[in-house]
């Protein structure tokens, strides 16, 4: 078991990848309805900037904390490019997530940003990529359905484009982090990506015209509670995503795309009494085995970058 668990090279005990697997599992799906609590009184530009600031800070501290300034402050060239690749994923696709979420399911949200695989497969093959057979007929169920979940006559609106919108933004980030020099350390890349990224976000929202100030305004409870909640286990989650990517073939840490919309599912149906519709259930499963003939077809290669 532990060799297909481990990579060669890492001494990573077996107990701590199955946490941070239970960890990216079931902690990812749960920040979608997080995400959904938090719009019902912050807006969703500020909201997301502020919680990814949070939870850069914290990245930084722990990395400050274990392994010194060094670290964190890497040449400036690498920063740079974690602060590009931060201000597309973080700046531009995720807040689209809680705007999305003032209009459709949390659920059905995390059906379709569990396709970020399919586009950056597609997006290999548009740059010269030659993806397996598995790996094409992954794409071809993944897009159909995202279809059948989208169809006018399923009942939806236009706002389940937004998700796609930001699924494909996330799709481009993730391909072109992996052609470009970011720090070594995972940690370190997503401690800028989520501080600068945040900063954009919270840019994009004033120019939406946001208010910046109503984040500070007295807020009910559980609004407060589900901020704290997304930016630490936001923080968190994308700390046992880095601890499995050093020790773990990416092909395992790609199963988290099967798990997390039908755990977001099943999360928004107990905590905010989302229907679970036949649509949903329909255009769902044939989803996640569209993501889980890709995750397959390309087991040998990185196919994603998460959004945390």
């Amino acid at each position: 078991m532990k060799n297909r668990l481990l990579l060669p090279n890492s001494n990573a005990s077996v107990f701590w990848v199955s946490v941070c697997l239970v960890i990216i599992y079931f902690v990812w799906a749960s920040t979608y309805v997080g995400i959904a609590f938090m719009v019902e009184e912050i807006p969703p530009h500020t909201g997301s900037g502020f919680r990814f600031i949070t939870a850069g800070l914290l990245i930084s501290i722990v990395l400050l904390v274990t392994k010194g300034p060094s670290a964190l402050f890497v040449n400036f060239k690498q920063i740079r490019n974690a602060m590009f690749i931060g201000f597309i994923l973080i700046g531009l696709a995720t807040p689209l997530i809680a705007v999305a979420s003032q209009y459709i399911p949390s659920g059905l949200i995390a059906l379709l940003a569990a396709m970020t695989p399919v586009f950056v497969v597609i997006l290999r093959f548009l740059f010269g990529d030659k993806p397996s057979l598995k790996t094409i007929l992954g794409i071809l169920l993944g897009i159909s359905g995202v279809a059948f979940l989208v169809r006018p006559s399923a009942g939806q609106n236009w706002y389940t484009l937004i998700p796609i919108i930001s699924t494909v933004l996330w799709a481009v980030g993730s391909f072109w982090a992996q052609k470009i020099d970011l720090p070594k350390s995972p940690l370190t890349t997503a401690a800028w990506e989520t501080m600068f990224g945040g900063l954009c976000a919270i840019g994009i929202g004033v120019l939406r015209g946001e208010k910046t100030s109503q984040f500070f305004e007295p807020h009910e409870t559980q609004t407060w509670i589900a901020f704290i909640y997304i930016s630490l286990m936001g923080a968190i989650a994308y700390s046992a995503y880095a601890y499995l990517l050093d020790n773990t073939p990416i092909s395992l840490v790609a199963t988290y795309a099967l798990v997390n919309p039908v755990v977001a599912v099943l999360l928004g149906s107990l905590l905010r009494n989302e229907i679970i519709t036949l649509t949903i259930l329909v255009g769902g499963l044939i989803v996640v085995l569209g993501i889980a003939l890709v995750v397959l077809g390309e087991k040998r290669k990185e196919l994603i970058r998460p959004e945390t």
